[in-house]
């Protein structure tokens, strides 16, 4: 008895724990993504963004988060969009273990609680609408890739 009493205890957490998560619905250029807000480490607005030589175009450069060098990827041109040019300077800060980077966005949308059927593995429902979840391991495989010289 006092076992099942556990099991079912952990898995009301479980569900808390999903039913509670929420997103961030940003857009880059026309494009609207969301992303878990428990993986963003920090939103920065007007960063100055310093350029680095000899790197592939979608690296902006670097910029300085207390003291921490974040490199700035813009996405559109990963994906050789033309007009790639963000004029906006908002910067999405990934919060991960083995690297720091971030992506340069066009706005902040929202911070939103979605319900637990809205929830999908590569996309969430917002406003009736399904908003594709953003990639950031896409990004740090193509820098890799990219900056090593090796296929990865």
């Amino acid at each position: 008895m006092r076992q099942n009493l556990s099991k079912a205890k952990e898995k009301d957490a479980q569900n808390v724990d999903v039913n509670t998560s929420s997103y961030l619905v940003f857009t880059i250029d026309r494009h609207r993504y969301a992303f878990k807000s428990t993986q963003i480490q920090e939103i920065m607005y007007g960063a100055k963004i310093h350029h680095i030589p000899f790197v592939p175009p979608y690296i902006e450069g670097v910029l300085n988060c207390r003291g921490n060098p974040y490199t700035v990827i813009n996405s559109l041109k990963l994906d050789n969009e033309p007009e790639s040019d963000i004029p906006e300077n908002v910067f999405l800060l990934f919060r991960r273990d083995d690297d720091h980077f971030c992506v340069h966005i066009s706005n902040i949308e929202v911070f939103f609680e979605p319900e637990i059927e809205d929830v999908f593995e590569d996309r969430v429902k917002y406003k009736q609408k399904m908003v594709p979840l953003f990639d950031a391991d896409r990004l740090e495989t193509a820098m890799l890739r990219d900056l090593s010289g090796e296929d990865i």
